[in-house]
């Protein structure tokens, strides 16, 4: 019987200890926005504000679900970005979906779900999807005018960009990037 809770307390000390390995990879923004939501759920929870607790709640439980599929243990609010980027296009779709099939009150509330999502995305410390844009059209530009009348495929602007430190230095995820370099590559090329 002793040797089991001696197994149950090193067990238990391990785990904790392996929390802390991840909290310390984390950037102290992710861990603000964590904190944020969960300060926030318990608020909408007093204030028995369903919609808002309801949505906090899926929020908290796909960063759960991304941090256990992810291979890395750094999370940073470039991760959190993309996860709430991605909730919103599925709220659009969902929108189109039920506009199609006239269900106005669930029409209503994928919109409030929305701008829940948008209020934490709009608050995580990075730089717009407009600004990325502009910046990636700039270096588009330069690169143009550096390659002439030359036909520029696509993979080769990649291969030119080192998008992990234009990530860091642009204050966005690398995500962002390509995809603002696939959007305006048609645009001015």
């Amino acid at each position: 019987m002793y040797s089991i809770v001696t197994r149950r307390n090193t067990l238990f000390l391990a785990n904790r200890i392996n929390l802390q390995i991840v909290r310390l990879e984390t950037t102290a923004a992710y861990v603000g926005a964590l904190a944020n939501l969960k300060k926030d759920l318990k608020t909408a929870m007093l204030a028995k504000d369903n919609i808002r607790k309801t949505t906090i709640r899926n929020l908290l439980s796909s960063i759960k679900n991304k941090e256990i599929d992810s291979k890395k243990k750094d999370f940073d609010e470039f991760m959190l970005s993309d996860l709430f980027s991605k909730l919103i296009s599925q709220r659009k779709d969902s929108i189109a979906e039920f506009i199609k099939n006239d269900r106005k009150e669930l029409v209503a509330k994928e919109e409030q779900e929305m701008d829940i999502i948008k209020e934490y995305l709009t608050a995580l410390p990075i730089s717009s999807p407009k600004e990325v844009e502009n910046k990636v059209r700039q270096v588009l530009l330069r690169i143009k005018e550096s390659e002439g009348d030359n036909t520029v495929q696509l993979k080769q602007i990649f291969g030119k960009l080192d998008c992990k430190n234009l990530a860091v230095e642009w204050k966005t995820s690398q995500a962002t990037i390509k995809s603002a370099i696939s959007k305006l590559y048609k645009e001015i090329f």
